[in-house]
């Protein structure tokens, strides 16, 4: 115990010392050259230059600070002032968050599924009422590209998955979801997976194409599944506070660089997924690409139904006695405005 209060006394000595009064940190759960990278480095080039280099963003990446639940307390308690993180690793903070994990809500039309991550009153207005509980300002969401399901078997209907122990996310509604498709859910933060996958602890995991070859787990997988069932969906959010506090021009000034980054980060993870897909297959040419059918994807949107009541006990259960039914109220909103806004966005 002696020994974690001073890695944690250290760790606060150093975030200090790194960051004056000109210098702005920011948290990634991912690493260089994967899609918050560039959202990050975007928005860090954004502020320099809208300062005229008198604000700096200083970059973390995973691991550096912890883990991706570390990262989102360091930033709820005001250490940190802005974090990248998908909607699985929110749920213990913001349980409604994870409406956006529930597989078929978003649907796969790259397009319609920017326009609702940016533009959503139910994200933006709703959502973000919770966010702001826990000290949090949401700022955007980003689609990484499309989650593929990796396995050393073939998987086409939840009878496949049966015995099989998939990596996921470190929320229920990741958790609850490999459940009713007939898998053994294993919650692992990523640094973990590879290892993981190797000694075959773990049979397989669901993740964008560009994060599995960056990641290197196309090496210990012999097939990758597109089931249409989601896609990835980045965080960024900032302490409400400290956000709060800033000088008008300053608060500009950030709104200008998440536009600036989210439009890089858009293109980056269309572009990095092709080509990384490209290198698996380059690389490992025995790999084998299955692409769901309409039918067979039919099938697992039908278990996905019965998870939006999963979800309503979720965030209720997150609450105390005397809000439950508000709660409940609320997450029932989030969810048919999202699915609403995805239906009129569609059109």
């Amino acid at each position: 115990m002696i020994k974690k209060l001073l890695m944690s006394a250290a760790l606060a000595a150093a975030l200090a010392t790194a960051a004056g009064a000109d210098t702005w940190k920011f948290a990634s759960e991912e690493d260089k050259g994967d899609v918050q990278d560039i959202f990050a480095q975007a928005f860090a080039d954004s502020i320099k230059e809208q300062s005229d280099g008198d604000i700096k963003v200083r970059i973390y990446y995973y691991g550096q600070l912890g883990t991706e639940n570390d990262i989102v307390e360091l930033t709820s308690k005001g250490t940190v002032q802005f974090v990248s993180v998908g909607t699985g690793h929110l749920g213990s903070y913001v349980p409604e968050v994870q409406a956006l994990s529930l597989p078929y809500v978003l649907g796969s039309d790259t397009d319609v599924i920017r326009k609702v991550l940016t533009t959503s009153p139910s994200i933006y207005n709703d959502l973000n009422e919770k966010f702001e509980k826990v000290n949090l300002k949401l700022l955007t969401m980003i689609s990484e590209g499309e989650m593929a399901w990796g396995s050393n078997k073939e998987i086409r209907s939840p009878a496949d998955f049966d015995g099989q122990k998939i990596r996921t996310f470190t929320s229920t509604i990741p958790v609850e979801t490999f459940k009713a498709f007939g898998a053994t859910p294993t919650p692992l933060s990523w640094g973990e997976v590879y290892g993981a996958l190797q000694l075959k602890t773990v049979d397989g995991m669901v993740n964008p194409v560009y994060f599995i070859y960056n990641a290197k787990w196309h090496e210990v997988q012999d097939y990758l599944m597109f089931p249409g069932q989601d896609v990835y969906v980045g965080t960024v959010s900032t302490n409400s506070e400290w956000f709060n506090g800033l000088p008008a021009e300053q608060q500009e000034m950030v709104k200008t660089a998440i536009g600036v980054a989210e439009q890089a980060a858009h293109d980056y993870q269309i572009e990095i997924n092709q080509t990384n897909m490209d290198k698996i297959l380059e690389e490992r040419p025995e790999m084998k690409v299955v692409v769901l059918t309409d039918e067979e994807r039919a099938v697992f949107r039908d278990l996905s139904t019965g998870l939006h009541e999963t979800f309503y006990s979720v965030v209720e259960n997150a609450y105390d006695d005397a809000d439950k039914a508000a709660a409940r109220e609320s997450a029932q909103k989030i969810l048919e405005g999202l699915l609403q806004e995805v239906e009129a966005a569609s059109k």
